[in-house]
């Protein structure tokens, strides 16, 4: 993926979340994502219905979408299959910016 975002961006959304959001089943939900986090601390997650985001320890991310699998993927090219997963992808950094701003 394209996707460039400042870890320290992404942490301060999750402390966010994690103070001032509400429990769940789930997790810790805000506007629409939800955090997790290892009991460890070396691992945490900030997902919505979409997309998933695990930050690891040494500031290393990693993006997941629903559908991970090209060829599980009906009627889509790879190519649309890739552009659909990073339309969500950059929707989802944009909802953790705003969340980021308006917290």
């Amino acid at each position: 993926m394209k996707n460039s975002v400042d870890v320290r961006t992404l942490l301060s959304v999750y402390e966010k979340i994690k103070t001032q959001g509400t429990a769940t089943d789930t997790g810790i939900q805000l506007g629409g994502v939800t955090c997790t986090e290892n009991p460890d601390g070396y691992y945490v997650n900030l997902s919505d219905s979409n997309v998933s985001l695990d930050i690891n320890f040494h500031n290393t991310y990693h993006f997941h979408t629903a559908n991970e699998d090209p060829d599980t993927v009906i009627n889509q090219t790879t190519t649309e299959f890739h552009n659909n997963n990073e339309a969500q992808i950059q929707a989802f950094i944009h909802k953790l910016m705003e969340l980021d701003k308006r917290y």
